[in-house]
């Protein structure tokens, strides 16, 4: 056995999330085992109730497994309290979601350094890597623009920004092109593309839509809190 082999970036064993008792006793996974190795792109489908946003928030640390194991880099993240599974958001996990989540009076260089002031980076520093994220996403020249000036393209495209300036391991990304016209769904998307094969950020994302999931060179597909099908997509741009 080699003992300096990395372990896989997250893997589910067995994992079980069971809500509510008795009769009102609902299995949202049901012993789901997939493991995710970095640099993949991954994306997670499924119909209204079937997992797949019990999945992505066992995974992104903001919920833990009723049962069985979820372990993020080799470690029981399941098992952490909440203050260590916030510390390993921080450190590891960029999330971008359906809504921008942007602060409106705040410009976009100033949202961008939101999870720098969290993590104690000085002022400038904070500002030109603020910066170097904007540009990465295609935003020169709009850094001192509120999300009023900006179009819902262009606010997501901070959004991103924000969840990548601190250089995380994992992008979880929840519908992000739920708010977006076709257009601009696909312009998110070859940008997530672009992030994952150039800089190698393992990406999970969460859709609906079968022309978003066709960006990921890997579909997971939930039903009933079980994985229905897990494929790759030899396809994939």
């Amino acid at each position: 056995m080699n003992v300096h082999s990395e372990p896989p970036l997250l893997r589910f064993e067995s994992v079980w999330k069971t809500y509510g008792t008795g009769e009102a006793r609902v299995n949202a996974l049901a012993g789901v085992n997939v493991t995710i190795t970095r640099g993949e792109f991954v994306a997670i489908m499924g119909p209204s109730g079937s997992g797949k946003s019990t999945s992505m928030n066992i995974i992104g640390c903001l919920d833990t497994p009723t049962d069985g194991t979820y372990r993020f880099l080799g470690a029981d993240a399941g098992r952490l309290d909440r203050t260590r599974r916030a510390t390993l958001r921080n450190r590891y996990i960029g999330f971008v979601f359906q809504g921008y989540n942007l602060l409106p009076r705040t410009t976009a260089v100033e949202n961008v350094e939101l999870p720098l002031i969290y993590r104690g980076v000085p002022g400038r520093e904070r500002r030109a890597l603020a910066m170097q994220a904007l540009a990465e996403v295609g935003l020169k020249g709009r850094e001192h623009h509120t999300p009023a000036e900006l179009s819902g393209g262009q606010q997501q495209r901070v959004a991103i920004a924000r969840a990548i300036v601190a250089r995380p391991t994992l992008l979880v990304a929840d519908e992000p092109t739920g708010n977006l016209d076709t257009a601009r769904s696909h312009e998110i998307m070859n940008l997530m593309t672009r992030l994952n094969k150039e800089q190698g950020l393992t990406i999970v994302l969460v859709t609906h839509e079968a022309d978003i999931a066709a960006y990921a060179s890997r579909v997971i597909t939930f039903v009933d809190g079980k994985i229905a099908a897990d494929e790759l997509n030899r396809e994939a741009a």
